[in-house]
């Protein structure tokens, strides 16, 4: 494609974009085709129409469609008569990416070698990519809250795979004019509509039939897993996460985390605080709730592996839950054990780590991937 010809294309995938962002409930009507039923995602719809796929995401915050995508072949001729929305040839052929969550699954997928752009490169778990920025075949293109727009150029990507923020936008990356994908599965109120959207991003590289079948697998695998701890009669009692500076943030409990405990067969203490995000809580109130809890999960990212001296050198007051003193704390350090990026499309990985700590009687013979007990 010729320089002004590429240009051209740029600009206007970015007039698409943003007069679909206004008012996008009224520009986006309805399609005419067959709908791939969701099982489980609140956010998606996906209806494949004659000689492309049009793909819907749901405004997470509100009540319109946030975004619409046309996905059509590059072998085929566009069709004509196409709604309004993003046009997102296929496969995609070179991606940036945002997230390492979605760095793992592409390298599962087998297409890690689409990706030649990442932001955040310290915080990417994969090693294709972390190949790639070595040798100078995958673009370090600085940081998400401060994009380097000549990296992004010099890449020239088909697509960027960005996190969307309530009434955030992209900055620079908006100008440049090329294609977002707008990743807002972290937003699902549930761990298998978050990976449901395997089957979206699957679609983006031609891999329809085989992110459908993986995705019904890894419901399979969680379902069952759940349906073993139904039946138990009593529910250990579970607390998480660590104080920040003055606020210590807990997932809700209809956030994914939130629904995740409760499947594992937790008695979640902050699963009555409404929302898919964190609530940030006062200590007194943290300690107030689940002083007398039996389970103690939390992340960090560090150098140094926590410990029990660690932490109360850090704040003492964390002696004073029950945890603590029982010694019954379970740390996963995420600079050594990949966590978001193995189980964010694989929420049956996790689920599976959190019953063999609260239910060690159930699965005996399960070693622990993620967590492990703090010393």
């Amino acid at each position: 494609m010729i320089p002004f010809i590429k240009k051209a294309f740029f600009c206007l995938s970015f007039i698409v974009f943003v007069l679909s962002c206004e008012g996008a409930g009224e520009r986006y009507p309805s399609v005419d085709g067959n709908v791939v039923p969701m099982q489980h995602s609140s956010l998606l719809s996906i209806v494949e129409c004659d000689g492309y796929t049009v793909v819907d995401i749901a405004d997470p915050w509100g009540d319109r469609i946030m975004q619409r995508y046309l996905l059509v072949p590059s072998a085929v001729e566009l069709p004509e008569n196409m709604p309004d929305g993003i046009l997102l040839r296929t496969p995609l052929d070179s991606v940036i990416l945002f997230s390492g969550v979605h760095a793992g699954l592409l390298s599962e997928l087998g297409v890690a070698k689409t990706v030649k752009g990442v932001c955040d490169a310290q915080y990417i778990y994969c090693d294709a990519i972390e190949s790639g920025i070595a040798t100078g075949t995958v673009v370090n293109c600085g940081s998400s809250l401060n994009i380097d727009a000549e990296a992004v150029m010099q890449v020239s990507p088909s697509a960027v795979f960005v996190l969307p923020y309530e009434n955030g936008g992209f900055g620079k990356l908006e100008n440049l004019g090329f294609p977002l994908v707008l990743c807002a599965d972290y937003m699902e109120s549930s761990p298998l509509g978050c990976a449901e959207w395997m089957r979206f991003y699957g679609r983006l590289f031609g891999l329809d039939s085989k992110c459908d079948s993986l995705f019904f697998a890894v419901c399979n695998g969680y379902e069952s897993l759940s349906d073993t701890v139904k039946t138990v009669e009593r529910r250990p009692k579970l607390m998480c996460e660590l104080k920040s500076s003055s606020a210590w943030y807990v997932p809700c409990g209809e956030s994914t985390m939130g629904r995740m405990y409760a499947d594992a067969g937790a008695d979640y203490l902050f699963s009555a605080y409404k929302g898919s995000g964190s609530v940030p809580l006062s200590y007194e109130v943290v300690l107030d709730k689940a002083a007398d809890a039996d389970v103690w999960l939390f992340k960090y990212n560090s150098v140094e592996d926590r410990t029990y001296e660690s932490l109360l050198a850090d704040f003492a007051g964390y002696s004073h839950f029950k945890p603590f003193s029982q010694r019954n704390i379970y740390a996963c350090n995420t600079l050594r054990r990949h966590i978001f990026e193995e189980t964010a499309f694989h929420p049956e990985r996790l689920l599976k780590e959190l019953v063999a700590i609260i239910y060690p009687e159930l699965l005996t013979d399960y070693t622990l991937q993620y967590y492990e007990k703090l010393r």
